[in-house]
C-alpha cells in the first residue's frame, strides 16, 4: 500500500490482545486501544506507520504488518572484519568462522527492534557488553 492511501475498512476481527485481522490480513497492535472494532480507516503517514482511525478523530491507533522476523547474534571471529561490518553493516564479511544464531523471533519490526535494545542498551535486561564491538544483533525477515 501506498503512503498516503486510506483503506476503508470492511471487515476488524479482534484475534488476540495485540493481534487483530483488517480486511483478511493480519496485524499486530503496536497501542493498546478499547473498542478497536469500531475503527473505520487505515492510513500509512508519511513515515510509513499504519495508523487506525476512528469516527471520534481524536483517537488514533498504530499497528504493522504480521510478520516473522528473527533476531540474529553474530560474532565475529576477526576484529578488523567486526570494525568494517561495523561501518558499514555489510553482510558479505560474515564468513563460515562467524557464530551466527538465531536467539529470539518477534511479530513486527518495532517488537524487534526492543528485543535488540535489551542486547545493546546498558542496562537492559539482557545486556552484552561486547555488543557493537564483536557481537552484533540484527533482524531478518522470514520469507
Amino acid at each position: 500500500m501506498a503512503k498516503g492511501k486510506k483503506t476503508v475498512i470492511k471487515e476488524i476481527i479482534r484475534i488476540n490482545d495485540n493481534e487483530i485481522s483488517i480486511n483478511g490480513k493480519e496485524y499486530i497492535l503496536l497501542e493498546k486501544v478499547d473498542n478497536i472494532e469500531s475503527a473505520t480507516t487505515m492510513k500509512i503517514s508519511s513515515n510509513g506507520n499504519r495508523i487506525l482511525r476512528f469516527e471520534d478523530e481524536s483517537k488514533k491507533a498504530r499497528i504493522d504488518v504480521k510478520r516473522n522476523i528473527d533476531i540474529i547474534k553474530i560474532t565475529f571471529t576477526d576484529v578488523q572484519r567486526a570494525v568494517k561490518f561495523k561501518k558499514g553493516q555489510d553482510k558479505s564479511l560474515i564468513t563460515n568462522k562467524d557464530s551466527k544464531k538465531v536467539i529470539d523471533t518477534a511479530s513486527s519490526f518495532s517488537s524487534a527492534r526492543d528485543i535488540i535494545n535489551t542486547y545493546t542498551t546498558k542496562g537492559g535486561d539482557n545486556y552484552d557488553s561486547l555488543s557493537g564491538k564483536n557481537t552484533f544483533y540484527l533482524y531478518e525477515e522470514v520469507k
